[in-house]
C-alpha cells in the first residue's frame, strides 16, 4: 500500500527566514530614523521655527508608525517558537499516526498463516466480523489524524503568512527611511524629504496593517475550528458499533 503524501512545504524555514528579515529590518529602521533625527537637529538654528515645528510633527508621525510596527514585531516574535511547534506537531500527526495506521488498514485481516484461509463455520464468521471492525476503526483513526494535521497546519500557515507580510512591511519601511536619510543633504531638502517620508510611511503602514488584519482573521477562523476538532474526535457514530473495537481499546 502506498504511503500518504506529506504536505509539500515545511513552513519552518520560511518562518525563520521571515523573522531574520524582520530583525534586520527593524534594526536598520531604528538606526536610520535616529540618524535622520540627528541630521535634523544639526540644522535647528538654520530653520525657521514654523518649519521646524512642522518637521518635528511629521517626524513624530513617522516615529509612531515605526513604533506600531515594532510592537507588532515584538508580539509576533513571542509566537515564533509556538508556531514552529505547531508545524512539527502537524507533521508528527502524519508521520507518527496517520502513515503507520493507514498502512495497517489493508494489512488487517491478512492471514498470517495460510491455514486461516480454510476456516469455515461460526469461528470464521466471527473472525471476519472482528476484522471488519478493526479495519474500519484503523481507517477512522487515520482519517482523524489527517484532519487534525491539516487543522494544525492551517493555523501554522496563517502565522507564517503573517510573519512574511510583517517582514515585507519592515523591509519596505526601512527602505523608505534610508531613502529619506540620503535625500536630507541640505537644509532645503529637509522639509521635502520629511514630508515624503511621512506620507510614504503612513501609506505603507496602513496598507500593511490591513493585510495583517486579514491574515489575522484567517488565524482566528482556524483557531475557531477547535470545536470541529473536538466534535470530530468525540464522535463515535462513524465507528463500527458506535465504539472502538475491543482489540483497539485494549
Amino acid at each position: 500500500m502506498s504511503q500518504p503524501e506529506l504536505p509539500e512545504i515545511d513552513y519552518s524555514e520560511p518562518l525563520n527566514r521571515a523573522f531574520a528579515q524582520i530583525d534586520a529590518g527593524v534594526e536598520l529602521a531604528i538606526v536610520t530614523f535616529n540618524d535622520i533625527v540627528d541630521q535634523v537637529r544639526r540644522w535647528f538654528f538654520s530653520v525657521a521655527p514654523p518649519v521646524l515645528l512642522w518637521v518635528r510633527r511629521r517626524l513624530g508621525e513617522v516615529r509612531e508608525a515605526l513604533r506600531e510596527v515594532v510592537d507588532r514585531v515584538e508580539r509576533a516574535a513571542e509566537h515564533q517558537t509556538p508556531v514552529l511547534a505547531l508545524i512539527s506537531t502537524s507533521f508528527a500527526w502524519l508521520e507518527q499516526v496517520r502513515m503507520p495506521v493507514s498502512g495497517c488498514v489493508s494489512a488487517i485481516g491478512e492471514p498470517a498463516d495460510d491455514r486461516f484461509a480454510a476456516w469455515t463455520g461460526d469461528a470464521a464468521t466471527a473472525y471476519a466480523a472482528k476484522v471488519d471492525r478493526q479495519r474500519a476503526a484503523a481507517a477512522e483513526v487515520a482519517d482523524r489524524a489527517d484532519f487534525i494535521s491539516r487543522w494544525l497546519f492551517e493555523i501554522a500557515r496563517a502565522n507564517v503568512d503573517y510573519a512574511i507580510e510583517l517582514a515585507r512591511i519592515v523591509t519596505a519601511l526601512a527602505g523608505k527611511l534610508v531613502e529619506a536619510a540620503i535625500e536630507i543633504g541640505t537644509v532645503i531638502d529637509i522639509p521635502w524629504a520629511i514630508e515624503a517620508l511621512a506620507e510614504a510611511t503612513g501609506d505603507l503602514v496602513r496598507a500593511g496593517l490591513d493585510n495583517l488584519l486579514r491574515i489575522g482573521e484567517r488565524f482566528v477562523d482556524a483557531i475557531g475550528n477547535v470545536r470541529d476538532v473536538q466534535a470530530r474526535l468525540s464522535d463515535h457514530s462513524r465507528l463500527p458499533g458506535g465504539e472502538w473495537p475491543q482489540a483497539v481499546r485494549g
